[in-house]
């Protein structure tokens, strides 16, 4: 998932480009490790140290883990930009990741972004979270299962958790055992199939700011459980949290 390119100008400082690797391979321990801001902070030291393809290409993966594409483009851009500076190294990746980053994210720049604010300012989060999951998953209940399910697993792993209030119960609850979410994501045939249902997903959710797509995010999480898990007779406290929001 991260890779394991350091490149950089070979007539700069040498302390410099000792400094700024160190703080690039420590970035790569915190990302494998899924502790996520810590590795972008790093990652930034690092290019900020010494300017070089590597440290961006890699925050861009963290970006786009986090449906931040505009963030991941403009990391790409730049760092193809060096990379021709400093050897063309990693045109390939680069030319690659940048493909996908656009076409999945092509709704921030053909216009449609502002219409997609526009409608969630209208009609609210409960509604076009709703018409998300209905449009997208058109009603399978297993695709509907496996996109909650990969939705906590991203968010545990990428996101700060406090910012996803339904993601945070269920992990609190019901999702406290990893191997449980592992175990749903393990099955291959969902998985495939999940794939391109995931990318319209991307395609749709990454136009808002982050604060309104967190929010949309976790309210596409609680209303997919309570679709997929009737009501009981006697909810416990955080199971009627979460067919009772707050907000």
């Amino acid at each position: 998932m991260f890779g394991k390119f350091f490149g950089g100008d070979k007539s700069r400082n040498s302390l410099a480009r000792q400094d700024g690797q160190r703080l690039f391979q420590e970035g790569m321990s915190a990302a494998s490790k899924y502790r996520t801001a810590e590795a972008i902070a790093l990652y930034t030291k690092s290019f900020e140290i010494n300017p070089n393809p590597a440290p961006l290409i890699n925050r861009a993966k963290l970006y786009r883990w986090r449906i931040l594409f505009l963030e991941a483009i403009q990391d790409l851009e730049t760092a193809m930009r060096l990379d021709k500076q400093q050897g063309d190294e990693f045109s390939i990746p680069i030319v690659q990741e940048l493909r996908e980053c656009r076409a999945i994210s092509q709704n921030l720049f053909n216009g449609k972004k502002e219409l997609f604010v526009a409608d969630l300012k209208a009609k609210g989060f409960d509604f076009v979270a709703g018409r998300f999951a209905d449009s997208i998953f058109d009603g399978n209940g297993q695709l509907l299962g496996y996109h909650l399910v990969n939705e906590v697993d991203n968010v545990k792993k990428f996101e700060n958790v406090k910012d996803f209030p339904s993601v945070e119960t269920l992990l609190n609850n019901w999702m406290k055992d990893q191997s449980a979410i592992d175990g749903v994501l393990s099955d291959p045939s969902l998985s495939s199939e999940y794939l391109e249902k995931r990318k319209l997903f991307e395609a749709m959710i990454c136009v808002y700011d982050y604060k309104d797509m967190a929010k949309l995010r976790d309210v596409m999480v609680r209303k997919i459980w309570c679709l997929l898990n009737p009501p009981r007779q006697m909810q416990s406290i955080w199971e009627y949290s979460l067919r009772n929001p707050s907000n």
